[in-house]
């Protein structure tokens, strides 16, 4: 369920129970995963490595969290970074504030959470990332054709993908019951029963009520569940 394949996430964590449970996870999410003990450890790794994002524990032997972005940010402000924390580390983050994360996350660390964390955080430093948000649960992937759903892949047929790419595409305007017709059918325009009928098949498959009616007109994406997908 690799939602970012060609990327390199570097992970600084102490704790070994930590490291190895987050691991397992990452492994899922990225191609290269990157795990350092602590922040010296994880410094050099950054140093040789250049991932494409950090996610890094805020109390670490050698050189904390706080120092290791401090680092970083001494000549590096596009890589996105995520911090770590327990309730008890929230005086830190004040510490932090001024340094530039990407946002921070509490342990125990959600799956979900984590990947609409770390797609968020990856959206700021390429604007044209091929990884779309349609949800808080729902992303879609331009480049490999692929959706996923908390972290799994949603299986679509051919004129699925083709009415989801339509619809993405024109997601601030509502796209004509005809001009879906065209697109998915451009041989043999289809009747609007089967414009209907492939509707009613992704919004099964999506769980999500994000694919709205447009009475008379056509469908459009739900923009009122999309925008605060950043907040």
């Amino acid at each position: 369920m690799l939602l970012f394949k060609n990327k390199t996430v570097l992970f600084a964590e102490d704790d070994n129970i930590i490291r190895a449970n987050m691991i397992g996870i990452l492994v899922m999410l990225f191609g290269k995963v990157l795990s350092a003990a602590d922040g010296e450890e994880a410094y050099k790794l950054y140093q040789k490595e250049a991932p494409d994002i950090i996610l890094t524990d805020i109390k670490m032997p050698k050189n904390d969290g706080i120092n290791l972005i401090r680092q970083i940010r001494k000549h590096d402000y596009e890589t996105p970074i995520i911090l770590l924390s327990s309730f008890a580390e929230q005086e830190l983050l004040i510490h932090a504030a001024d340094l530039s994360i990407d946002g921070y996350l509490i342990k125990p660390i959600e799956p979900e959470k984590l990947s609409h964390s770390i797609c968020k955080a990856i959206q700021r430093t390429h604007k044209h990332t091929d990884m779309t948000p349609l949800s808080k649960e729902l992303f879609y992937n331009a480049a490999t054709k692929e959706l996923y759903k908390n972290g799994n892949v949603v299986v679509l047929g051919v004129k699925e993908q083709e009415l989801l790419q339509l619809l993405i595409q024109n997601r601030h305007k509502t796209v004509t019951k005809e001009k879906i017709g065209k697109v998915l059918w451009p041989l043999n325009p289809a009747c609007n029963s089967a414009v209907k009928n492939i509707i009613l098949r992704v919004r099964k498959k999506l769980e999500i009520d994000i694919i709205t009616s447009v009475r008379g007109i056509g469908y459009r994406l739900n923009v009122h569940k999309t925008q605060d997908l950043t907040e």
